[in-house]
């Protein structure tokens, strides 16, 4: 994990044993400067609540003002061994979904079918669900990060020969026990693979998610062979979305989100891992599901689900999806996900 304490944050223990404090259980570390420039941050937003799964305590957030990087992180930033507290209530974790009556159940599934019929973008949403994979010859493919395998077995399913790697017990025992897939709990570098195993090595919405993001990218490069791929996805900080919702947009995410990336940032950090043949563009393709999670955050976390409530959402959502596609057209830069694609 790569941190940058200045001297002047490091003055007492009493100072950052506050900051720890801060956040409820989850011990943090102050990081004032850029991980991958070393620059001073400034402020981008201060006393962020996680509303979505509800870990404790207020977050802020640092961008770095130097106009050649932009990254974007946490600050301070929640220790390693502590960071498994924030998910103790995530996706895999079986949480109830919200109740519905029928009636609005009927026009949910309704919505969705409007969706995909007036979504402009339904076929690169698809193809980005297969990380741009679904025209590329199959072979051996790892995902790092694969949760709980729905992807891994649509990708089997094209005639990719897939294992997976995670963290979460739960998600693990799901790929593996209900859709028979070679899915391995644990750290990256503690996998059984050897050296260059891999034809591509895949990671969606992962990166933003570790401390070391250049580190993670030298681990997942070890597997690849000579010539492979190198598939990553992450919200872009510079998104139109991002500009649109601001503090509420749903790809902040803290404390789970440690670093956000734009198209620049992203393309650095894969040179440092020792990348080459680096593509890095964005994608519109997720733009209304992220304009329901920035809603849903706005809100506090709830989202009411009466017919009428449910159809303004979706009109609402087709908005943004639509404003989002034409400022795609005027910055190419402007997508909601960053996509990088790149060979060893």
């Amino acid at each position: 994990m790569l941190e940058i304490i200045g001297d002047e944050q490091m003055n007492t223990i009493g100072e950052l044993q506050r900051t720890a404090d801060s956040a409820d259980g989850i011990r943090t570390r102050l990081c004032p400067r850029c991980y991958l420039c070393q620059t001073q941050g400034e402020p981008l937003y201060e006393n962020l609540a996680d509303c979505l799964f509800g870990v404790p305590g207020t977050w802020n957030l640092m961008r770095c003002p130097n106009s050649k990087c932009g990254m974007a992180w946490l600050n301070p930033v929640p220790l390693e061994e502590d960071i498994g507290k924030a998910y103790a209530k995530y996706y895999t974790h079986g949480d109830t979904p919200m109740p519905r009556t029928w009636f609005a159940e009927v026009m949910r599934r309704r919505g969705l079918i409007l969706r995909s019929l007036a979504n402009p973008v339904q076929a690169e949403r698809e193809s980005l669900y297969l990380m741009h994979l679904d025209n590329v010859k199959p072979g051996k493919l790892l995902d790092v990060g694969c949760g709980d395998g729905a992807r891994l077995a649509r990708l089997r399913a094209l005639g990719w020969d897939v294992c997976g790697q995670d963290v979460d017990p739960v998600a693990v025992a799901y790929a593996r026990e209900t859709l028979g897939l070679e899915a391995n709990l644990g750290q990256l570098k503690d996998l059984p693979y050897p050296e260059n195993s891999f034809d591509c090595v895949t990671l969606n919405h992962v990166i933003e998610h570790t401390h070391d993001p250049v580190g993670l990218l030298e681990e997942s490069r070890r597997f690849l062979k000579t010539g492979g791929l190198l598939v990553v996805i992450t919200p872009n900080v510079s998104s139109f979305a991002h500009k649109h919702f601001g503090r509420f947009w749903r790809g902040l995410e803290p404390p789970r989100h440690i670093h956000l990336f734009s198209p620049k940032t992203l393309a650095t950090t894969a040179a440092k891992a020792g990348f080459t043949g680096i593509r890095v563009r964005t994608t519109v393709g997720n733009a209304q599901i992220f304009a329901h999670g920035s809603l849903a955050v706005r809100n506090g976390g709830t989202l009411r689900f009466t017919p009428l409530s449910i159809f303004l959402r979706e009109i609402y959502s087709l908005g943004c999806l639509y404003r989002s596609v034409f400022e795609h057209f005027r910055d190419t830069d402007s997508g909601e996900e960053c996509v990088l694609q790149a060979t060893h």
